[in-house]
């Protein structure tokens, strides 16, 4: 007895000599991600305490990289070592140059964690991409592509929005991406948006709070942080803020019933990141400011009025409403200013640098309070240790890359998104009966399309079918309809898709010639359901939303009566058919 007392105590020694040989604050990653308070707010006071000025101020950067010519930058280049071990950024999105494969961003995602993590100041790094599904992906090979949330809202089940939001977060926290830019929940109500469109789940703003609000969930059921965005709404535009700056004019008693009920919706759900929209609102703010530099929107409306306490997001300051009207360094400190927490600087390593000092020197020099900077650094570090639970990033920043074979590009993944397709596709109008096509009796069909084209043909060769195919411009010329037509009239059937016909209106004098051959004309919309405008005669539409193979696959099996439809329009056409609008269409006996 007296023996195992002295062991005891001898152990006991033992282990209180090693505690105090550690260090209290390792770089290293067993100091940092097995400390005794590694989810609480210890861990993160702990931090703030011991941080730099200039760590401070790297953690509000989230960074991309690439190399010089448009190159692939697949592994770690100078440009993001010198941004992690030199200005200590807080986090790194990546974009389709970064992008090989599931395996190989894999690899990219670990390397990245471990730099950051054997850095001076030890914090896992948030790693982040914009996969919003449709046109909006960065990584195409090898993962689950979902038609995207304008398709989702045309099948007006939350159910869906959360599987899509579950199994693209799964995939890709299994490659050690542990944050989506995502999702949209602009509503598009402008029919020339030139850059929202089918990122939109749609105009009704009570429908767009409920698929968005499922797709979070699913995304943090499939251990992924999200940022709405564009707050306090990008829909209204006609302008790209890609290229310059656009204005939104609504009142703000049209804002607060229309555009912010999504955002509160999501906020009352407990939204990780808010990013915010380089647009003017008069409405909220007089002065001629974007929603990214504006006090007014992001401290008075969206911190104060709507009671959002997590992290505010900029969008990429070198984007063209920003850098040409302010210079992105010195928009990074006004951002700051007017309570963003995190500004993000995608592409060039000069602007990047130039923005972290600016920002520095604006904390030196008073313009910033430090105290200011603590309150963004505790948000950002809250939400890497505290959200997520056991997954958090802080717990597991890193990926297990072995099992990446086995999480991405499941085919039980690849059945969720053909039903998603499916049950998006929306029958806006068949006014001739032509629907469905009969492969025994209409077997040679002319395919014409300029977006996966090829694609269309061999879906539709699988329904039977024996498919011309002939990849057409946006916006074709005269000889090009001309020769189109001349194919329609030794088909069957013409099966043709539109892309923004409405901005590219040559499109509807193709399917006007095409109509005048008096063959059975299908007109599969591809992108945003407005193109009617531009053809507005009788004729068949079915609206899919999307170009990618699974909508494409999709369309194929509508046309030849092989699924039901009944998909209804996420927006309204104007001066044609309302939103909601949709025909039912069963599969006609014998054809199941």
């Amino acid at each position: 007895m007296k023996g195992g007392f002295v062991a005891r105590g001898v152990w006991v020694l033992m282990v209180i000599a090693l505690l105090l040989l550690t260090p209290a604050s390792s770089p290293g990653v067993s100091g940092d991600i097995n400390g005794p308070d590694r989810d609480g707010s210890d861990w993160v006071e702990e931090r703030i305490r011991n941080m730099t000025l200039e760590q401070k101020v790297g953690q509000m950067f989230m960074v991309g990289f690439g190399n010089p010519g448009d190159q692939p930058a697949y592994e770690i280049n100078d440009q993001i070592r010198t941004l992690i071990q030199e200005k200590h950024v807080g986090g790194v999105i990546l974009f389709g140059r970064n992008v090989e494969s599931p395996e190989q961003v894999g690899k990219l995602t670990g390397e990245l964690q471990t730099m950051a993590l054997s850095s001076s100041s030890g914090i896992p790094l948030f790693v982040a991409i914009d996969q919003e599904g449709g046109p909006i992906i960065r990584i195409r090979k090898g993962v689950t592509l979902f038609p995207g949330n304008m398709a989702l809202g045309a099948t007006r089940d939350p159910n869906l929005a959360y599987e899509a939001g579950r199994i693209t977060g799964m995939e890709l926290r299994a490659m050690g991406i542990n944050m989506n830019l995502a999702p949209v929940v602009d509503l598009n109500n402008n029919a020339r948006n030139p850059v929202i469109g089918v990122r939109s789940f749609g105009e009704d703003p009570t429908w767009v709070a409920k698929m968005a609000e499922a797709n979070i969930r699913g995304y943090h059921d499939g251990a992924v942080l999200t940022a709405v965005k564009h707050f306090p709404g990008h829909g209204d535009t006609a302008v790209d803020s890609h290229l310059d700056l656009p204005t939104i004019s609504r009142d703000r008693k049209r804002m607060e019933e229309a555009d912010l009920v999504p955002f509160r919706r999501a906020i009352a759900q407990g939204a990780d990141a808010v990013m915010s929209a380089h647009v003017t609102f008069p409405a909220f703010e007089p002065s001629d400011l974007p929603a990214t530099l504006s006090r007014r929107v992001l401290t008075d409306l969206l911190r104060n009025e709507l009671g959002f306490d997590g992290v505010i997001m900029t969008d990429d300051m070198e984007m063209g409403a920003i850098a040409k009207r302010f210079g992105s360094a010195k928009a990074a400190v006004r951002a700051i200013r007017a309570g963003a927490d995190m500004v993000l600087v995608c592409h060039t390593l000069s602007v990047q640098k130039e923005s972290i000092e600016a920002v520095t020197q604006a904390v030196r020099s008073g313009e910033i309070s430090e105290a200011r900077i603590d309150r963004s650094v505790r948000r950002i570090l809250e939400l890497k240790s505290r959200k997520l639970g056991s997954q958090s990033i802080l717990r597991k920043p890193q990926t297990e890359g072995d099992r990446i074979p086995e999480r991405v590009g499941r085919k039980d993944f690849a059945e969720v998104a053909r039903k998603v397709a499916q049950r998006a596709v929306t029958l806006v109008r068949d006014d001739q009966r032509h629907l469905p096509l009969d492969p025994q009796k209409q077997s040679r069909v002319l395919v014409l399309s300029a977006e996966g084209a090829s694609e269309l043909g061999e879906a539709l060769r699988g329904q039977g079918f024996d498919p011309a195919v002939r990849k057409i411009s946006l916006s074709p010329g005269g000889q090009e309809i001309l020769e189109a037509s001349r194919m329609a009239v030794e088909s069957d059937a013409v099966i043709i898709g539109t892309f923004r016909a409405q901005m590219h209106p040559e499109q509807g004098d193709l399917v006007r010639a095409l109509r005048a051959t008096r063959k059975p004309v299908i007109v599969l919309g591809l992108d945003t359901p407005y193109d009617p405008m531009s053809f507005p005669e009788d004729g068949t539409y079915l609206a899919l939303y999307s170009s990618h193979p699974v909508s494409l696959e999709a369309a194929a099996k509508a046309v030849a009566g092989k699924i039901p439809l009944s998909g209804r329009l996420p927006v309204t056409i104007p001066d044609m058919y309302p939103a909601g609008h949709g025909h039912d269409l069963e599969i006609p006996q014998g054809l199941d």
